[in-house]
């Protein structure tokens, strides 16, 4: 029987996969996709538009929803948009063009164009910043630190660039793993605007978006200037909340910052597919990058390249304040889909993907992993808090209604002693103390060690009180002790609480705060990371 099924994949994978769906089908798909996207907005509210083409032809391009709310004013397929960080291919698309001009090589040492970065032991290269694999800690997580981070102050170009080139440490050796930064792509503008000797926005728009026809696309680097046509983003605090004006007031581009539309978006990639730059370029493009170990990981530059339900694609996410953007190019197919959206939900991925499913599905069920049964004695060994040995996040097993679950997702047993983690496979293992992996699909392996959780007492909390600064974030702050509660106090108003959750480690709002202590016991410095900035130290202000 699975013979058979594969047998029958197999057949419809080279009689639908390989082929170029007919222009009326996409049209249609697309049309059902849109219906049910705009059929979830109810009341007034924000919205997308979405474009699909086909070998090059824009064939769908509708909207819905408000651009701006306050005047009730529709979005259309030519309202221009904030596209995040769907931005960063065409700062990519810049360095590969830099390059085929003779005028750098992506595997240059970064410093060779901004000596003001720190020598880090290793050297960072451009094809390093490119594939998220430089190790450098995310500029906007470390402004973070300070209490007023993006979106809750003016930022510019030459703010983000100094907070990069003050960090004395990366989050790895440079190669050794892929870590979502936007630090590099705002060096990589910055390499852009010294080697050209242009404007980041002027050489942009002098060799992508007027040879492409793209007319409505621009860089945000005046956050003030009036855009005609543009959306308002906006957001809510919850489902039943009142929508909410949510717009970038910064500076910088590179890493996003880009405006522009369905129809420019669905030139570019027309552009792609067509190699209208060569293929050369389009090959360097969608180079997946290569860890040190080997690994080849599916992030390549401003791209990132997979495959949907057996179909090859090349997409890239974006969000910048109240906007969420999604653009899939399907070259095997000669498809395109964007989605650009103004608030959320709905989620542009989900749209694009609807209407992706529409086109080419429906698509052979995937095949059901077994599972097996285990006992409930056994299932409870492995209820508790397992800490990640890299981010030191902790994350919770629990038995519900004798089924295992990690931070609210089941853990599936099958043969082996294993358990699927979605598409993941993790494998616990005995020992003192018991220890998991994660095998994930690129390869690379997340690894977790159980700890037990920390409940002190006033007394434990005494050595964390005091003042503490780094010179690295720009950042202080002070930890206050109330009764057997501990808080992280910043200028002028904030008042965070540090949640215990295993021995010398706190959670505070995205963040673990830590302490490492010397040889006697006692605390001498204090740490915080996050998903993009794993370890800023922090010193105790001597008084």
């Amino acid at each position: 029987m699975k013979t058979y099924s594969m047998l029958l994949f197999l057949l419809l994978g080279s009689i639908s996969f390989g082929q170029v769906p007919e222009k009326a089908k996409v049209i249609a798909g697309a049309e059902r996709a849109f219906d049910k996207a705009s059929k979830t907005n109810t009341g007034p509210a924000p919205g997308c538009a979405v474009g699909v083409s086909l070998n090059g032809e824009t064939v769908f391009e509708k909207a819905f929803g408000l651009a701006e709310m306050e005047h009730n004013i529709a979005n259309t397929p030519q309202t221009i948009f904030e596209s995040g960080s769907v931005a960063k291919q065409f700062t990519a698309a810049a360095i590969v063009l830099l390059e085929q001009d003779g005028k750098l090589k992506i595997d240059d040492d970064v410093r060779k164009y901004i000596p003001e970065l720190p020598e880090y032991g290793k050297p960072i290269t451009i094809r390093h910043i490119l594939t998220h694999t430089a190790g450098l800690r995310d500029w906007g997580s470390v402004m973070q630190l300070t209490g007023a981070g993006r979106g809750n102050r003016v930022i510019t170009q030459d703010l983000a660039v100094d907070v990069i080139t003050r960090q004395k440490y990366l989050d790895f050796v440079p190669g050794a793993e892929y870590s979502y930064s936007n630090s590099g792509y705002q060096l990589a503008a910055v390499i852009v605007e010294r080697v050209s000797g242009k404007k980041f926005g002027e050489f942009t728009n002098e060799r992508i978006f007027k040879p492409l026809g793209m007319t409505n696309s621009s860089w945000r680097d005046d956050y003030t200037r009036l855009v005609p046509n543009r959306a308002q983003g906006y957001s809510k605090a919850g489902p039943t909340a009142p929508w909410q004006l949510n717009m970038p007031f910064m500076n910088v581009i590179g890493n996003g910052g880009m405006l522009t539309t369905v129809g420019d978006w669905m030139k570019w990639n027309a552009a792609l597919d067509a190699k209208t730059f060569g293929e050369p370029f389009v090959a360097a493009m969608e180079t997946q990058g290569i860890l040190n170990d080997g690994r080849k990981i599916s992030y390549a530059l401003g791209l990132d390249v997979g495959n949907y339900k057996g179909i090859k694609e090349v997409t890239h996410s974006g969000g910048t304040a109240g906007y969420q953007t999604y653009l899939a190019r399907f070259p095997e197919k000669k498809v395109s889909v964007g989605a650009l959206c103004n608030g959320f939900p709905p989620s542009s991925g989900d749209i694009v993907y609807s209407v992706v499913d529409e086109i080419f599905g429906p698509f052979p069920e995937p095949e059901k992993v077994e599972t097996v049964a285990v006992a409930e004695d056994q299932l409870k060994k492995y209820a508790g808090i397992w800490r990640n040995d890299v981010t030191r996040n902790a994350n919770m097993i629990a038995l519900d209604k004798s089924e295992l679950k990690i931070n609210g997702t089941a853990l599936k047993p099958i043969n082996g002693g294993s358990f699927m983690l979605n598409d993941r496979k993790l494998t616990f293992k005995d020992g003192s103390p018991a220890t998991a992996s994660i095998a994930n699909p690129d390869g690379s392996v997340t690894r977790l060690t159980m700890v037990s959780e920390w409940k002190p007492l006033a007394a434990d909390l005494v050595g964390f009180a005091g003042d503490w600064s780094s010179d690295e974030a720009q950042a202080e702050f002070t930890i206050t002790i109330e009764g057997d509660k501990a808080f992280i106090k910043q200028r002028p108003s904030m008042k965070l609480p540090l949640q215990p959750i295993y021995k010398d480690h706190f959670a505070a709002q995205g963040y673990v705060v830590w302490v490492t202590r010397d040889l006697s016991g006692k605390i001498d410095r204090l740490h915080v990371g996050g998903s993009r900035m794993r370890d800023m130290y922090f010193e105790r202000v001597k008084k």
